[in-house]
């Protein structure tokens, strides 16, 4: 996660994952449509503008708790206001979504009912979430996890151990699966070929 990256660029950022998602570019309707209309959206825009407010002078901090608890009232949501959330969070489901003091990174997707939080409070660091990760519904990371990049929790599952970069975690507990099947494909065939095939008898 850039730690420069100011709430306008993250605005930014989230806008483009949503048209990605919808498979188009960014347009006036598009933007329009997404601040007014798609819940999804408004979720991770709750989120920058707490990130705007609490700049301002005596009040912000004030601000931003209010914007935060009645996010959480509107969305039946929970975004921790500890927790560090790059540019680009794409939430198409907004609801039931519970994430504490969690560093997330860019590009990031996280679907309905996904839980990520400390196990104890004396847990000494909190989970981190890899930039292009993405997190199906109904999935648990639980501790001070690291989900590497492009990393995949399948939905459901409940994640007690690191996950890799472009690995996949599925089960309960969950599994990991160090290589997507494409990569694993690709390494098959860049493997060279036996010099000479073996002779097989012919039958008389």
């Amino acid at each position: 996660m850039d730690a420069h990256e100011t709430p306008f660029q993250k605005i930014k950022a989230d806008l483009r994952i949503f048209a990605e998602g919808e498979k188009r570019g960014v347009t006036a309707g598009f933007t329009l449509r997404m601040f007014l209309l798609t819940p999804g959206f408004q979720f991770v825009f709750s989120r920058r503008l707490q990130e705007i407010v609490v700049r301002i002078p005596l009040i912000g901090r004030l601000l931003r708790r209010i914007l935060w608890w009645a996010t959480c009232l509107c969305f039946s949501s929970e975004l921790a206001m500890a927790a560090k959330v790059g540019g680009g969070l794409y939430t198409p489901h907004p609801f039931g979504i519970v994430i504490g003091a969690a560093e997330i990174g860019r590009n990031v997707t996280i679907l309905q009912n996904v839980t990520i939080g400390r196990t104890s409070p004396a847990s000494l660091r909190d989970a981190v979430v890899g930039d292009r990760a993405k997190i199906f519904a109904g999935a648990a990371v639980l501790g001070a996890i690291t989900l590497g990049r492009n990393s995949l929790v399948g939905a459901n599952s409940v994640v007690l151990k690191d996950v890799p970069d472009d690995a996949t975690a599925i089960g309960v507990p969950a599994r990991i699966l160090i290589k997507k099947a494409e990569q694993a494909v690709d390494e098959v065939a860049a493997q060279p070929l036996p010099a000479t095939l073996p002779q097989q008898p012919l039958d008389s």
